[in-house]
């Protein structure tokens, strides 16, 4: 959406909708008297109603079929999240799934992680990266400790059907993308390609089951009177927790809003991570070490065909910058997991390819989030149409 058009408006229909969620939740008449586009979504709306509260809308996305399922699992997420007693998400307030209309919680205007990683400074986000943690790890130990009030949400995935990037079918789709960049590389391969089959048994088949956000980018983490809320559940559902532990490590494989983010920073995190699962009664063993590693290597292996077209250009920026470091640094992190023995094959494969590419891609620089940049330091940059909030 260029500047000059105008913002998404809420047919008359669904404000309608949304009046009749409303007088039923409020036990009231209700009437909005404004509905506010947000982020220029066409699908996200700040209601205002005439007794001076608001609520957020969420439209079913126009697009079919991935706009009903999208809806339909945040829905059902947002739903039995509602049971925790101390919440992490937006409480959900009503639905109409025939209207594809859900009404939630307003966390109100404020920071998100984001806006802290690009402005706020070291100390701040290293504070709020433990939060972010330690409300992940609630989280999840809240729904690993209530996984038979799960039924709804467990049944809108079969076997295999994970959440998340829907790493099954982009790692088979990557694998000979991946092993063919190998090749051009020079780079030995015998026995990867079974390895990367037992990839996606490694991760479904760990005991660490709980509700996976899918895409817990800083940009979905809202920080509010010192504590973290995390919104946007369009891609969660049932499965390998480890998904979205990951995102301290790799990190952030799905988001905009990638940078380095050093072992020093990141450590405390993980760190509290684990200190929200143990106090909830979840010690993590070895085997969460495994299967950890294996969602690392499946944040590059589901990107197969983009590290093929990277070899030879990286003209398209991709929030705070393109994919080659992107790339170089999840290879990094997987091939640094090397001491545990997992993958050992695709271990020295990547290690191989990661140095060919850094000869090939000479120049390509990490960057570092400004808030936790050095001297000497590439920062990450701010892309167009986007300003960091204080």
């Amino acid at each position: 959406m260029s500047d000059s058009d105008p913002p998404p408006a809420l047919p008359e229909a669904e404000q309608r909708a949304a009046e009749a969620l409303l007088t039923r939740v409020l036990g009231e008449p209700a009437a909005v008297q404004a509905a506010e586009s947000l982020w220029d979504r066409g699908h996200v709306f700040r209601l205002r109603l005439a007794s001076g509260r608001t609520v957020i809308l969420k439209r079913k996305r126009r697009q079919w079929p991935i706009g009903a399922q999208l809806f339909g699992d945040e829905l059902a997420a947002l739903d039995y999240l509602n049971g925790m007693p101390v919440p992490v998400a937006p409480r959900l307030l009503d639905a109409d799934a025939q209207a594809g209309l859900l009404l939630m919680e307003d966390l109100g205007d404020g920071a998100t992680l984001a806006d802290s990683l690009m402005a706020a400074g070291r100390e701040r986000v290293q504070a709020e990266l433990v939060g972010y943690a330690r409300a992940l790890g609630s989280l999840h130990a809240w729904s690993m400790s209530h996984a038979g009030e799960a039924a709804g949400l467990r049944a809108r995935h079969g076997p295999g059907d994970e959440p998340g990037p829907r790493w099954r079918d982009a790692v088979q789709r990557g694998k000979e993308p991946f092993l063919a960049t190998a090749a051009t590389l020079g780079v030995a391969s015998h026995g990867v390609a079974e390895e990367i089959d037992q990839v996606h048994r490694m991760i479904v088949g760990t005991s660490y089951l709980g509700l996976v956000h899918g895409d817990p980018c800083p940009d979905n983490v809202r920080l509010i009177d010192g504590t973290c809320r995390i919104v946007d559940y369009e891609h969660a559902g049932w499965g390998p927790v480890a998904y979205d532990a990951a995102y301290l490590l790799a990190p952030f494989p799905s988001c905009w809003c990638f940078a380095r983010l050093p072992d020093e920073v990141a450590g405390p995190a993980v760190e509290a991570y684990r200190g929200s699962l143990g106090a909830a009664g979840i010690e993590l063993g070895p085997d969460w070490e495994s299967v950890t590693t294996a969602v690392l290597a499946a944040a590059f292996l589901g990107r197969g065909q983009l590290l093929a077209d990277a070899l030879d250009r990286d003209d398209d920026a991709w929030g705070t910058t393109t994919m080659r470091p992107r790339l170089l640094t999840w290879l990094g992190t997987f091939t640094g997991r090397a001491g545990d023995g997992t993958l050992p094959r695709l271990q020295a494969t990547a290690a191989a390819m990661q140095d060919r590419l850094a000869e090939r891609w000479a120049g390509v620089r990490i960057p570092d989030y400004p808030s936790l940049a050095q001297a000497g330091s590439v920062l990450a940059q701010i892309p167009d149409g986007w300003q960091p909030q204080p």
